[in-house]
């Protein structure tokens, strides 16, 4: 057999593998990692995370970590303050052990305000990261992430009563696990409502308990939510029809006049004495109506007054008496004419809220004028007893108390109508951002705003110093319609450009006059857009002047050339 000769190459890569086969496996390290518990829960939650195989400590060294809570997303390949620029520390200083792992706790921030943008904490999904301390004495942390995990909030919850009732009712609303210290906004079926009494903004807790006032509405199930900072925790209320007789007493031939609330929209009424059916109405929008008639002819006792609508029925009671006999009863002589006399389904509201009138004692078949503050609102013909109804909505005007005058030009009544005097909520600045640099022309926008009042309106305001002092407003907008503005080329002339950082603030005014608070005070700087527009027009005019030169001269050397 012949012989082979190995190289030595291939000796050695033989001597390696053996090598390789024989030696131990060696142990998978384990994965640097965190986890949670639990995983999801609402601001103020008590967190308890848990690490393993970050940096050691040792004997001779300790070794430490931070942990932060973001609505940024990123990974181990990415830093704080690049990457990840909306967040909060919360836990700085955590020790980790001779295997390189920790256990410690932390609450779920309402506010993320250690980063260089800053923003409110909502439902959703948010990230918990770790990073290392590079040293202690000075603290120094390096920005590299090095463990991610998510976390889910949960929104607040808010709890109703009573759960059902008529138009009027004081419902009272307990909120929990909302953010902390903020102001509370309820919504009625979308449409915001006063807080009649109660909390107006959130505890430190995140918690509050308000009260508000069922508004004319229709029968059934309505939505009742609460909002704090973006997030919305709603329940349902169910609306009870409720009928209210005026008098509740009297003789045969009364003219009673009946309101009714919480019926169904545009729908026929039946109104019933003791079983017998004595008028019917139509509803309004919101279920509500006015409807007058005559007590019927029978004796003197309690009896049922009924308003009947498909399922939806209100009971009330009305006595007949009977006037005191006398032995030798005198003429009795003729009777006055009755006093004009109104009343009003509410005394108190919003702007463009309906109202129902009613009214008795005026001149039969005339025609009878509505002003709100001499404003005329409506005008209605009354029937042959001078009964008249009139629905009609409350119009822009200011927060307080105003009168209502009805008349038929021989007799006049007045009601007083007090309009609402809660601000509207604060706007959240949106554009431009904390710090932007910006360029001319400058874009500023907001978040809307609602209001029981419409239409709600903007003051909008740019300083150059941030206690907006009247010696420092550069420019000032008000009654804006719109969410935004658009800084004019005039107006942007103003704003001169460098490192001086201006500040911006906007305030909403609802249809009552009720100025909101400002919003949180905006900062930006304005940075130049280059070269003005005729600069760049005269630049290029005397380019093309200097070539169409240029062009002349060469062709004048080119003739002068040939001959």
């Amino acid at each position: 057999m012949k012989n082979v000769k190995l190289s030595p190459i291939l000796l050695a890569f033989i001597f390696l593998s053996l090598l390789l086969v024989a030696l131990p496996a060696a142990p998978v390290q384990a994965a640097r990692g965190i986890t949670l518990s639990p995983a999801e829960g609402a601001i103020g939650a008590l967190i308890t995370i848990t690490g393993t195989e970050f940096n050691k400590s040792t004997a001779d060294t300790d070794k430490y970590a931070a942990i932060y809570f973001s609505s940024d997303e990123a990974s181990t390949i990415d830093d704080i303050d690049v990457e990840v620029t909306h967040y909060k520390l919360v836990k700085e200083g955590v020790w980790l052990d001779q295997e390189g792992d920790f256990e410690t706790t932390f609450r779920v921030p309402d506010i993320l305000d250690d980063g260089s943008k800053e923003e409110d904490v909502t439902s959703g999904t948010y990230y918990v990261y770790v990073c290392h301390y590079l040293s202690v004495t000075p603290p120094v942390v390096s920005p590299r992430i090095r463990a991610v995990a998510t976390f889910t909030v949960t929104m607040g919850e808010i709890v109703l009563s009573p759960l059902r009732g008529t138009v009027d009712t004081l419902v009272e609303i307990t909120g929990t696990d909302f953010a902390g210290n903020k102001s509370l906004t309820v919504k009625y079926d979308k449409y915001v409502v006063p807080i009649d009494s109660g909390d107006k903004e959130t505890s430190s807790r995140g918690s509050f308990t308000s009260v508000i006032r069922i508004p004319d509405s229709t029968a059934g199930s309505h939505t009742i939510a609460a909002s704090v900072s973006g997030d919305e925790a709603s329940a349902t209320f169910t609306v009870e029809p409720k009928i209210v007789i005026n008098p509740t007493s009297g003789k045969t031939g009364t003219m009673l006049i009946i309101s009714g609330t919480g019926f169904g929209k545009l729908k026929t009424v039946t109104i019933w004495f003791y079983g017998n059916a004595v008028a019917t109405a139509t509803t309004n929008m919101l279920g509500s109506f006015y409807v007058s008639f005559n007590v019927p002819d029978f004796q003197a006792g309690l009896y049922s007054v009924d308003a009947e609508e498909g399922a939806n029925v209100a009971k009330a009671k009305f006595t007949i008496t009977v006037p005191p006999s006398a032995p030798q009863p005198a003429p009795t002589p003729s009777p006055p004419e009755p006093s004009a006399a109104i009343s009003i389904s509410a005394t108190t509201g919003s702007i463009g809220q309906g109202l129902v009138m009613g009214g008795s004692g005026f001149k039969a078949g005339a025609t009878v004028t509505v002003k709100y503050d001499n404003e005329l609102l409506t005008a209605v013909t009354t029937d042959s007893n001078g009964v008249f109804a009139a629905a009609f909505t409350v119009p822009v005007s200011k927060y307080g108390n105003h009168s209502i005058t009805v008349t038929d030009g021989t007799n006049t009544s007045e009601i007083n109508f007090t309009v609402e005097s809660t601000p509207p909520p604060v706007p959240t600045l949106l554009l431009p951002g904390m710090g932007d640099k910006v360029k001319s022309p400058i874009y500023f926008n907001w978040q809307e705003v609602t209001d029981a009042s419409p239409p709600v309106t903007y003051t909008f305001q740019i300083a150059s110093n941030a206690d907006f002092s009247a010696t420092s407003i550069v420019l000032e907008k008000k009654e804006l319609t719109t969410t935004g503005y658009s800084v004019t080329e005039d107006e942007s002339l103003r704003l001169g450009t460098g490192e001086k950082p201006y500040y911006w603030r906007v305030r909403a005014i609802d249809g009552a006059s009720n100025e909101g608070n400002w919003a949180n005070t905006g900062t930006f700087y304005v940075v130049s857009s280059g070269m003005p527009t005729w600069a760049i027009i005269v630049i290029a005019v005397l380019g093309g002047i200097l070539l169409l030169t240029a062009g002349y001269f060469l062709r004048t050397k080119t003739s002068e050339t040939k001959e």
